[in-house]
């Protein structure tokens, strides 16, 4: 069965709004990181997104990949398919959307990655990520040799200490730096670009849309919530902002809560 044939319904068969989708796979043993990369893009994208094309890709992909081994996974991609750096618009939002990654072969170090992973494990490959500060990578079996899927070729890990020096050359080299990045943690980094993002370059709904997805994930520090109460308010939806708050300080409790809650109060004086 194609990939692309499973869904995130629930037991009665009702199909759940993106940021349900991705709560739901998020939290999932293992992570489909494929379809929560999705419903990132379809909860983001006013749009909409064609997931069933997306993943019928990765599949068709999968399925073109010579032979089981890292080397035939990066010849098909980066040599014969011409997945590569979108280097002149890397602050393009599009770059952090699996669909049009997928669809226009352009992105940024972290969503070459996840095509590079969920196209390898399709072609029996286990790849996996590797969250280093200032570049992200891909990791294989051979416990040295990574991919830079940003730019297609293999780098051992002198090459990755060089690079990490070239990004941050004002922290030092840590090897836990080089360790496996679990798929929520991919997820994470995902939405913190965006996040980044939309914070550098003003874009309140789009924020929030962010936001509502990073407040859905297992252990979403109290900041987070704070900045979506104050985006929903910015909107012009204090009301929002402050049931958000309120609903946050329940899940917190303790003195968290009295600050959340403290927050709510003035959201709702802006109503007044």
């Amino acid at each position: 069965m194609s990939d692309g044939e499973t869904g995130a319904t629930d037991p009665e068969g009702d199909h759940p709004s993106p940021a349900d989708a991705f709560a739901t796979w998020a939290v999932s043993e293992p992570v489909p990181l494929d379809r929560a990369a999705l419903s990132i893009a379809a909860h983001c994208r006013p749009e909409g997104v064609d997931e069933a094309a997306a993943l019928a890709e990765l599949d068709r992909l999968g399925a073109a990949v010579r032979e089981p081994t890292p080397n035939a996974v990066v010849e098909l991609l980066f040599d014969d398919e011409g997945f590569g750096p979108n280097r002149g618009r890397f602050a393009d939002p599009a770059n952090s959307y699996l669909d049009l990654v997928v669809s226009r072969r352009l992105g940024i170090p972290i969503t070459l990655a996840v095509v590079t992973i969920e196209v390898a494990r399709r072609a029996g490959v286990v790849l996996h990520g590797v969250g280093m500060p200032g570049h992200f990578l891909v990791g294989t079996p051979a416990p040295e040799i990574f991919i830079d899927a940003f730019d297609g070729r293999f780098i051992d890990h002198a090459g990755a200490v060089e690079m990490f020096t070239r990004f941050e050359p004002r922290q030092p080299f840590d090897a836990s730096f080089l360790q496996p990045t679990p798929p929520g943690g991919i997820l994470l980094r995902m939405l913190n670009n965006l996040r980044t993002l939309h914070i550098r370059q003003p874009d309140a709904p789009s924020l929030v849309a962010v936001l509502e997805l990073l407040t859905r994930l297992p252990g979403c520090p109290l900041d987070e919530f704070m900045r979506l109460g104050q985006a929903l308010a910015t909107l012009g939806r204090p009301d929002e902002g402050a049931r958000t708050l309120e609903a946050a300080a329940e899940r917190f409790g303790g003195s968290d809560a009295e600050h959340l809650n403290n927050a709510a109060v003035r959201l709702w004086a802006q109503l007044n």
